[in-house]
Order: structure tokens, then C-alpha cells, then sequence
């Protein structure tokens, strides 16, 4: 699908907009001096169409411009795609206005606005240019992720910089970038249709087959695997059901009973058991009355420890009292206790009364008192004491109980896992029973599967045969073969060094070589600017050729930028006239470079664009015939003077 450019416009922050009127199907050349904004087209150009960022340079254009436009051609409609400028500090916006219509005119600066994103723009010229869905194959043992062709992958091919159009050791747009060269030698493959449209779907429908094969081949195995070892497999799998007791185990008289009893057992069905998600795992309620009875334990045991400690300590007391009282009573004192008149000591009469006496009646009394108290509370610590003593017995049995129990029911559990897998064993001598009984009609399954497989193997290798990456390599390398005769047939008309070899795009190094009886000579080391300009221009004039003749979804313009920059020193030129070039043989170059992009533009229309930004300018009609725009010397240049004095 052609795609060609008619306009380039930019919408100034003023509310101005300021285009340039190009020719499809021609070739267009803005010139001027230096630092008037040629180079900032392609870039413009580049970033309307999708590019990750805008390489604008920091300057007039970026103080001024709030948004940047291109307005395409194709066969049967037109498409305007606007992007807004990047705010300071940040490298792109997403914000775009895309317009599809028969014939469109450029917007007011008012009616611009975010009606989609760069997703949105690549999608769109995606299926407009018709790339299929197309993922790139990668090698095996190697680690980079595939690649989804999409158009960003063709805009390779459609621009060549400043500093590329004259490098010595790059020749595609951006390929100096990282990660560029791998993309490049993955997507050519497929833009040069090599890879066909529909790879991607003979892919898909080869793994398909590939697994029906596998598939039925398996069963074919199984099939011929199973019913090779006859009726002594159906009496093994007897044998094998007998010992997990699914059957009696007595041999059949014949095989057609031995059938009829292996059909018999297939018909067995496991006993359910009942299973109730609320009813509580009785191994765990045990388990916790057993901590509840050891905790019980725990705490009447300390209860009697403290218990004997009281009763020891109360005994203690007991004795200590009961031994004051008797040596009360072992000096005789007691004798003489009613007579107040006598001191029991030394046998007078008192002359008054003795208040020994009082205070040694109060102490008996005491003494009396605190062992009666004793004796009081002797039979109720004893009762409590054989109280917690009955109450430790009781939960000690109950703990032995319960331990008991839990290990009955481990023992119980043990024997259902034991049963559990009894079934399973079961379950599995049951399913080879059934593929054993299906063998009946083994002969017509094996035969059906194997016609099946003898009808999808050519589709397979006819798809292995189309897909397989030599088979691409070699449609390729037959392709740049076809590519070099016009690669070669060019640089000779360009006098380029070399040239009486054949000329080649060498895919694998990205670069182009001359076939010489010495061995490739590659553009590295072909000498001056002039063979390193020239090879770019012949390149991707060739690639342009190619994509028009084989239809391949490619733009069909291409944008060099300063393409006799080798001949035209800044620093030294002025007009950009070409008498301005000291060598004869330099301005005949120039010449003849401009006028064979001429030519093969013609032979090629109405199919292909050129859009040239150079210092050059030849005052000869052909040439300023082609010349778009005001030139751009003096206040003449891309950025209206007023936008940025005002």
C-alpha cells in the first residue's frame, strides 16, 4: 500500500501554522544554509510517525511549536496525524490527533486535541500499510525475545540522517543504536518477503499437526503394545484383580469367559464412605481432652505439694506448744496453784497478792487453747488431702484412658490409609481393564489411527519443507542476489569505487561489500565520503525498488538529509551552488548523483517519494523545478523569524 507525504506542518504556540507543500510521486529538495531547520524535518517526520522520542534539538523550533503534523497520502484516502511537542524536561508526549478521510485539509491550531495515543497511530498505518501479524522466529539457544512486525520495524528503511547518509560503518537508520542491528536482520526477512505473510499461520497450524501426530502415534503404541501380548495379558490383569479381591480368582475354561468375568469386574464400584465436613476429627478431640486431663493433673498435684507443706507446718506448731506445756508441768508447779498466799518458788507466804501466778494461768490457757485449735483443724486438712489424693487417681486414669484411645483410633486411622490404598490399587487394575477390554477392536482403531497419521505426515512435510529457516535463508539470499544487480548496475553509474564487482547487501554484518577475486570488500573500507554517500543512496534506492515491484508494506518515500554534505564544507560555503566546489570532478558528482535520484525516481512513478534536505543548490531548471518552499538563506527558514523575536 503506497504512503507518500504531502505536507509537513507545524502549529505554532501563537496559534500560527506554518506548512510545507510537498509533491507526491516526485522528488523534493529543501535547501538552504545551515541552522535554518532542515535537519529537524526528518525528525519531525520520523516522531509524527511513531518514534519513541522527538529529536528535535533544543532551539526555535522547540521554544515555539506546541504541536508537530504530517499529512499522508495513500491510494484511497488521506491521513493527518498530529503529536504534541514534549513539555520541558521530558523526552516525547503520547498525546495525538489522527484524521482519516478522502481529502483532507489541514486543521486550525483550535481543533487540535488528544484523540488518540502513539499506539493508537502505529496500529492504525499497521494494517493501512497490510503488515500481517508476523512474529519473528528466534533460533534456538539463544535468549532474545521474538519480535510482532509492526510499522516502527519499516521505518528503517525509509530515512537516512545526516550522520548516517555519509557513515562508513553503519548503513541503516538508527542501526547504531542498541538493539537496532538484531531488529533489522530479524524484520528484513519479512519485508523483503522472504518470510511469507502467512508464516505465522503455517507456524501455528505445523505445531498443530505435529501434535495430532504425536497424539495418535501414542495411541497406536499403546494400542499395538496392549493387543500384541493377547488373552495371556487378560489373564495376568485376572491374577492382578484376584489379589486385590475384585474376583474369585478361578481361571476361566475359555477366553470368551475370560471376557465376560474381566467385564464383570470393571463393573465393581467402591462402598462410599460417609463423609461429613461438620463432624469433629475424633483424634483431635482427644487429643485435647487429653491436655485438658494432664492440665487438671498438673494443678492437683501442686494442690497436695502446698497442702503437705501446711500439714508440716501445722505439725511443727502442734509439737512446739505441746513441749512448752510440758515443762510447764515438770517443775510441779501445778500443785500449789489455789493457795494465793504461798509463792510456789520458794515456799513463803506472800505478803500480797502474786501476779506470777495470773500471768502463768494465762499462759496454760493459752497453750490449751491453740492445741485444741490444732486438733480442730487435724481432720479437715486430712479430708482434703485424701480429697485431692482420690481426685489425682481419677484423673490419672482418665488420662490413661485417653491415651488409649487415641492410640486405638491411630491404629484405626493406619488401617483406612491402609484401605485407602487398597482402592487406589483397585482403581488402577480397573482402568487397565477397561483399555484391555476396548482391545476388541484394536485392528480397526490401530488402522483407522494409522491412516489418519499416513494423511496429516505430507502436510507436515510440506510445512516443515516452506518453514524451514534454511529454505528462508536461501529464498533470501536468492532475493539479495536479485537486489545486487541493480545495487551494482547503479554504483557503476555513480563511478562509485569498486563498482566493476558485484555489489552486495551482506544482511548478517549489515553493511555492503563488493565481491572482488580477493575476497569482500565491505563499505568500511571503500575509500572516501563520495563511495560511502553513494552506497547509502544505492542501497536504499535498490530496497525502495524491490519493496515497490514484490508490493511489500513499506512507505513509499524515502528522506535523506544532506547527502552531498562530503562536498560542501560549512565552514567554507555560502549559496550552496555548487561553482562554490573547488573540483571539477566534485560538482560533476554532485551532478550526477542528483540527476540519477531524478531518474530512478521517474522510471519508478507514480511509486516513490524523495525528500532531500541539502546545502546544495544546482541553478539548473531540472533541479529548481523540484525545489519546494522558499529557500532558506537569510531570515528565510523552517521557524518564521517573528515567532521567536515576538
Amino acid at each position: 500500500m503506497t504512503m507518500q507525504i504531502k505536507k509537513i506542518a507545524l502549529y505554532g504556540r501563537n496559534g500560527e501554522r506554518r506548512e510545507i507543500v510537498l509533491h507526491p510521486s516526485s522528488v523534493n529538495i529543501i535547501t538552504g544554509a545551515s541552522k535554518k531547520g532542515k535537519s529537524s524535518l526528518l525528525d519531525i517526520v520520523e516522531y509524527c510517525l511513531g518514534s519513541s522520542e522527538c529529536n528535535v534539538a533544543p532551539g526555535h523550533i522547540s521554544q515555539t511549536v506546541a504541536w508537530y503534523s504530517i499529512l499522508l497520502t495513500f491510494p484511497d484516502t488521506d491521513v493527518f496525524i498530529a503529536r504534541a511537542a514534549p513539555f520541558e524536561g521530558q523526552a516525547s508526549s503520547a498525546a495525538c490527533h489522527l484524521v482519516v478521510g478522502t481529502s483532507i485539509e489541514l486543521p486550525e491550531n483550535s481543533d487540535l486535541h488528544a484523540s488518540t495515543n502513539v499506539e493508537g497511530v502505529t496500529s492504525f498505518l499497521t494494517d493501512k500499510l497490510g503488515i500481517a501479524e508476523q512474529v519473528t522466529e528466534v533460533p534456538e539457544k539463544q535468549t532474545r525475545s521474538p519480535i510482532t512486525i509492526a510499522f516502527k520495524h519499516s521505518r528503517f528503511y525509509l530515512f537516512q540522517s545526516q550522520d548516517e547518509v555519509a557513515a562508513r560503518r553503519t548503513l541503516f537508520h538508527r542501526q547504531a543504536e542498541p538493539h537496532i542491528p538484531q531488529a533489522i536482520k530479524d524484520t528484513l526477512p519479512y519485508f523483503m518477503g522472504a518470510a511469507e505473510d502467512d508464516r505465522l499461520n503455517d507456524l501455528e497450524r505445523l505445531r498443530e499437526l505435529k501434535r495430532e501426530k504425536t497424539r495418535l502415534t501414542k495411541q497406536v503404541k499403546e494400542i499395538e503394545g496392549i493387543a500384541g501380548e493377547g488373552f495371556q495379558k487378560g489373564v495376568e490383569l485376572l491374577a492382578e484383580a484376584a489379589s486385590l479381591g475384585l474376583d474369585d480368582g478361578v481361571l476361566p475354561a475359555n477366553d470368551e469367559q475370560l471376557l465376560e468375568k474381566l467385564q464383570a469386574i470393571t463393573q465393581w464400584t467402591p462402598s462410599q464412605p460417609e463423609t461429613d465436613q461438620d463432624i469433629e476429627d475424633p483424634l483431635y478431640r482427644l487429643d485435647r481432652e487429653y491436655e485438658m486431663y494432664t492440665e487438671k493433673k498438673r494443678a492437683v498435684r501442686a494442690k497436695l505439694r502446698a497442702v503437705n507443706e501446711f500439714d508440716t507446718s501445722l505439725s511443727g506448731f502442734e509439737q512446739e506448744i505441746d513441749e512448752q506445756a510440758t515443762r510447764l508441768r515438770s517443775i510441779g508447779l501445778f500443785e500449789s496453784l489455789d493457795s494465793n498466799a504461798v509463792c510456789p518458788v520458794c515456799n513463803k507466804a506472800h505478803e500480797g497478792e502474786s501476779q506470777l501466778l495470773a500471768v502463768m494461768h494465762q499462759s496454760v490457757a493459752a497453750l490449751d487453747q491453740k492445741l485444741e485449735g490444732v486438733a480442730r483443724s487435724r481432720p479437715r486438712v486430712n479430708s482434703y488431702v485424701a480429697g485431692l489424693r482420690q481426685e489425682d487417681r481419677q484423673l490419672a486414669e482418665n488420662v490413661r484412658k485417653t491415651r488409649l484411645a487415641m492410640s486405638t483410633l491411630r491404629e484405626k486411622q493406619d488401617s483406612l490409609q491402609a484401605r485407602s490404598n487398597l482402592g487406589a490399587a483397585r482403581q488402577r487394575v480397573l482402568g487397565r481393564l477397561s483399555l484391555y477390554l476396548e482391545s476388541t477392536s484394536w485392528d480397526n482403531n490401530a488402522a483407522h489411527l494409522k491412516q489418519r497419521i499416513a494423511t496429516i505426515e505430507p502436510d507436515i512435510e510440506d510445512l516443515e519443507k516452506k518453514l524451514d529457516p534454511a529454505t528462508l535463508q536461501e529464498r533470501l539470499d536468492s532475493q539479495l542476489s536479485l537486489l545486487s544487480e541493480d545495487m551494482t548496475a547503479w554504483a557503476r553509474e555513480l563511478k562509485l569505487e569498486h563498482s566493476e564487482y558485484p555489489i552486495r547487501l551482506d544482511v548478517k554484518a549489515l553493511t555492503v561489500v563488493a565481491e572482488t577475486p580477493h575476497g569482500r570488500i565491505p563499505l568500511s573500507k571503500m575509500g572516501s565520503g563520495e563511495n560511502w554517500v553513494g552506497y547509502h543512496l544505492v542501497t536504499y534506492l535498490a530496497l525502495a525498488k524491490w519493496f515497490i515491484k514484490q508490493n511489500r508494506p513499506v512507505g513509499r518515500f524515502i528522506f535523506f538529509d544532506q547527502p552531498t554534505q562530503v562536498y560542501f564544507p560549512s565552514d567554507t560555503s555560502v549559496t550552496g551552488d555548487i561553482e562554490e566546489i573547488e573540483n571539477d570532478e566534485d560538482r560533476e558528482a554532485v551532478k550526477r548523483m542528483f540527476k540519477w535520484i531524478f531518474k530512478v525516481v521517474e522510471q519508478l512513478s507514480p511509486d516513490l517519494q524523495i525528500i532531500v534536505t541539502d546545502h546544495a543548490d544546482i541553478g539548473e531548471e531540472w533541479f529548481q523545478n523540484a525545489v519546494v518552499d522558499t529557500k532558506w538563506r537569510g531570515d528565510q527558514a523552517l521557524i518564521p523569524v517573528h515567532w521567536y523575536e515576538s
